[in-house]
């Protein structure tokens, strides 16, 4: 009778073990499976946004405001505040994002997009609200197919303005792969 006892307690004991090693599999597949690029699994950029990939890639929403550099290139100053934003990585890219700069930066701002995306385009379409802007701006190169010579790898449509109550920048920016 003790012998058939040792033999439950073994197979209860080895049903145990089994099930431990499987939840412990699963677990450590469930945690690290977003960085290794499963599709519908999530991870965390290495900027701070929260990702998830896709079956062609992965989507970044909302953003942090190191994606938004990283990605866009431009040194924003430190205290813009991102509003709402995301990155679509397939084959190509996009980021959108809508930023608020601080009236004390507000200057700083302008100049750190036009170092990186150029003067403002007199004349051309405004992306976003403007009837409590003013100064408005807007830096594009979505004509890039009509110009001479070799086209840029990325177009952009970048519209910023001044709140008139208080001074803060709006900035919607979205910049795309070509």
């Amino acid at each position: 009778m003790a012998q058939g006892q040792n033999k439950a307690m073994r197979i209860s004991i080895g049903i145990l073990l089994m099930t431990a090693f499987v939840l412990i599999l699963f677990g450590l597949i469930t945690r690290y499976a977003g960085g290794w690029g499963v599709p519908y699994f999530s991870f965390t950029s290495d900027r701070g946004s929260p990702c998830t990939n896709k079956i062609t890639g992965y989507v970044c929403d909302p953003i942090t405001l190191a994606d938004v550099q990283f990605y866009s290139d431009a040194e924003l100053p430190a205290d813009t505040r991102v509003i709402s934003g995301s990155y679509v990585a397939t084959h190509d890219y996009v980021l959108k994002a809508r930023m608020e700069v601080p009236k004390a930066s507000a200057a700083a701002a302008l100049a750190a997009l036009a170092d990186e995306f150029g003067p403002c385009v007199a004349g051309h379409p405004v992306p976003m609200e403007t009837t409590q802007l003013t100064a408005v701006c807007v830096l594009a190169n979505d004509d890039a197919v009509i110009r001479e010579g070799e086209p840029p790898s990325r177009l952009y449509v970048i519209g910023t303005g001044l709140r008139t109550d208080d001074g803060t920048r709006v900035i919607d920016l979205t910049v795309r792969s070509r």
